[in-house]
């Protein structure tokens, strides 16, 4: 099974168009990247971004076009299915949002929704989820595989908010919040008989995911909960995420993840470029435009330590429990730690920052217009299935979340600040 080049995916997910979308219009340096449903309504168009004046190139958002697929039949509704296992798009009723109208307009294409992943019997638990910055737009294919193993082996009802990329996590964190929020409420009141209120509540987030949880709970109070999960919790600042894409990429470029060095730095990316190469240079060019600009995210991280260490309570601290990846360089959880006094538990994990994710395609398995199948091909390089990820490492995750939600203790001694992780 071949892996897909991630380091392009990731590369026109989030990079390449924060740093064009800041260029050609910086007074929008709030909203810089279409959201979950927009992204959806041009998934069929191609998006060109320049990279300079004299070189542009076509990059288009190989997750939108899977998702583009995925949305030809996908269940959707304002309801859970009751019994009917698998994903959902549940479009969220307007009444239930705080300025109890729809946010983006009216009309079907433009009603705010979340991703519901539904066991085939009623649920015993509900777990709400935000995912990480990029990926997280796509919960239901980036992280459908550790999400449905989750809800399989809890019999656990998911919600799932997307998101777009910006660099204000305040407004994020209000936005995938109140999703979540409006989603469950939904849920307790079209099939209360299978949602009761009784049902216990846990968050689960990924990466920036985390983040954009622990602001929301920090500025809500939220006290009704049965636990708080953060993996993988990332609080780096635009540069600094910036100079870490760089070892992220060369770990799948070079190795895969897998350990047999079959990775693809040698295959040709954009332009006749080797993938390295083009990837270097579209990271060079974005640390000069961060020096020359000097944008950060809000909260910056020095600002959302203050806010864990002064909002976020002791009572979330004992329901919190941090997992912690051993070869995880984007992970931010010794500064979380320190800010709340170890409070939170913390489980400690082989693997990377993205081994929650991990995704199978089979290409004969989709129902792939004639006008996709050459995408299909490119990106497969004409393989009949295609992965990324590491599925041992993601079960190890799953088995992880399971343990906690079933009130175990961490199997590893917690990681004080400044600890290594023990093996």
């Amino acid at each position: 099974m071949l892996r897909i080049r991630w380091n392009i995916i990731y590369l026109q997910l989030v990079l390449v168009p924060t740093v064009a979308a800041f260029i050609t219009s910086p007074s929008k340096r709030t909203a810089i990247f279409p959201s979950a449903r927009e992204t959806e309504m041009r998934a069929g168009s191609i998006s060109r971004l320049r990279m300079s004046k004299d070189d542009s190139e076509q990059l288009t958002s190989a997750l939108a076009r899977i998702d583009k697929e995925f949305q030809l039949t996908v269940r959707s509704s304002k309801r859970p299915t009751g019994g009917l296992a698998g994903w959902t798009k549940l479009f969220l009723d307007p009444s239930e949002s705080e300025s109890g109208e729809a946010e983006n307009g009216n009309g079907n294409e433009n009603e705010e929704f979340v991703y519901l992943l539904e066991p085939p019997s009623n649920p015993s638990i509900v777990i709400s989820f935000i995912g990480g910055a990029g990926l997280g737009q796509f919960p239901h294919i980036a992280y459908s595989e550790f999400l449905s193993r989750i809800s399989k082996r809890l019999n656990a009802a998911i919600i799932a908010a997307p998101y777009p990329v910006s660099l204000n996590h305040f407004e994020l964190s209000k936005m995938t919040g109140e999703a979540l929020r409006r989603g469950l409420i939904q849920c307790e009141n079209n099939a209360g008989f299978a949602y009761p209120q009784s049902l216990p509540h846990f968050f689960l987030s990924h990466s920036l995911g985390g983040k954009l949880l622990a602001i929301a709970l920090a500025a809500s109070g939220v006290r009704d909960l049965a636990g708080i999960g953060l993996m993988s919790y990332n609080n780096f600042g635009f540069k600094d995420t910036l100079s870490m894409v760089k070892s992220f990429a060369d770990d799948f470029d070079n190795g895969d993840g897998d350990g047999d060095g079959n990775g693809f730095g040698a295959q040709a990316g954009f332009g006749g470029q080797p993938q390295s190469a083009m990837f270097d240079q579209v990271l060079e060019f974005a640390g000069q435009t961060v020096d020359m600009l000097g944008f950060e995210f809000t909260p910056s991280p020095e600002d959302m330590d203050r806010i864990v260490n002064m909002k976020y309570g002791t009572d979330l601290q004992k329901k919190t429990r941090l997992f912690v990846f051993d070869e995880d360089n984007l992970d931010s959880s010794d500064g979380f730690l320190k800010a709340t006094d170890n409070g939170p538990s913390v489980s400690s994990l082989r693997g990377k920052h993205l081994s929650p994710v991990f995704i199978k395609l089979g290409v004969d398995d989709l129902d792939i217009p004639d006008e996709y199948r050459q995408f299909a091909s490119d990106a497969t390089n004409g393989f009949q299935s295609a992965s990324f990820g590491d599925e041992e490492a993601m079960n190890l995750a799953v088995d992880a979340v399971y343990d906690w939600i079933l009130g175990k203790d961490p199997p590893s001694p917690a990681m004080l600040s400044g600890d290594e992780i023990s093996a």
